[in-house]
């Protein structure tokens, strides 16, 4: 786990690493970071690409580095700026409202990211992202400059917040996507945008039978081979290039429900870690959807303790 040497690795996760600052102290976030640490505690070696100030968040999200035995070859430090904050409020039904600050570290991903890659990352590697990072002129930029010279294949996870990036910046990661994963309600918005109200509900997604407003969507984007979308207590459906619905589960349990937070970022992690372990598609999602359920059974979105993942990961053996 804290191996100081480090080989090429097979997946770049791009995007912010930032601390959600409660009342009750700091905890580090972002999908994009939430993503890569579960994917060290599964021995993938992830190169994380993203940018900190020089603050106490800073310092905060580094340690998660040296807690995950990361590398920290692609995490840039910028003096200028301070690192990525969202201030989450407790509202008067005892919820969260959060807020996205602007102008952090993750906004200015500099083109040394590229360099990382072609040097850490080989050349048929995975590369993850979000676009939330996508939202400032100097990360899209970098990003736009991976994606144009990347040879592998991507997975753009949307985590979409409103207000933070256009209808214009989804749509060009849409274009560079190989797997695309959405929840539910993310995929009715991008219906949407193309004046289509909806598809069949979720509850009636069955294995084998293809949905035809979903198949005219993923259409629309030539590199785009699978849609995954995660529909809560509903489980979860997998699509294949053309529309068919290849794989589709349920719950598979009832859980001791904590908190949501971070549930999406742990199925994709598992996705990715199967993906380059070769497992078998349906057991990729069925371990996926578990997994996602086990991090609702914790507080935050990875687990205090790396002791946790053991148990997961002998279960995958």
């Amino acid at each position: 786990m804290h191996a100081t040497q480090f080989q090429p690795t097979r997946i770049a996760v791009f995007g912010e690493a930032l601390v959600d600052q409660f009342s009750s102290g700091p905890v580090v976030g972002g999908a994009p970071f939430n993503v890569a640490r579960h994917l060290a505690a599964f021995g993938m070696q992830p190169l994380t690409l993203s940018a900190v100030g020089i603050d106490a968040a800073a310092a905060t999200v580094r340690a998660e580095f040296v807690r995950y035995g990361m590398r920290e070859s692609g995490l840039q430090t910028l003096a200028h700026i301070q690192t990525g904050i969202v201030d989450v409020a407790t509202d008067a039904a005892g919820g969260h409202v959060f807020s996205i600050r602007d102008d952090c570290a993750y906004d200015q991903i500099g083109m040394a990211a590229l360099e990382v890659v072609q040097r850490e990352l080989v050349p048929q590697g995975w590369l993850y992202f979000g676009t939330l990072a996508l939202r400032a002129a100097a990360s899209h930029q970098t990003w736009q400059a991976l994606v144009t010279t990347h040879q592998g294949p991507t997975y753009f996870d949307l985590n979409w917040r409103a207000n933070q990036v256009d209808r214009q910046i989804v749509l060009a990661a849409l274009g560079a996507s190989t797997v695309l994963k959405v929840n539910e309600e993310e995929l009715a918005m991008l219906l949407s945008w193309d004046d289509v109200q909806h598809t069949s509900a979720p509850s009636t997604w069955q294995t084998g039978q293809t949905d035809t407003v979903i198949a005219e969507f993923i259409a629309r984007f030539p590199k785009l081979e699978r849609l995954i979308v995660t529909c809560g207590a509903d489980g979860y459906a997998s699509f294949d290039r053309h529309g068919r619905c290849d794989a589709r589960g349920g719950v598979a349990r009832a859980i001791q429900l904590v908190d949501t937070v971070g549930a999406g970022d742990a199925f994709s992690s598992v996705v990715l870690a199967g993906l380059l372990q070769d497992w078998p598609w349906t057991k990729i999602l069925e371990r996926a959807n578990d997994f996602a359920a086990a991090i609702c059974e914790v507080r935050g979105a990875v687990p205090a303790s790396l002791d946790k993942y053991d148990s997961w990961t002998k279960s995958w053996k």
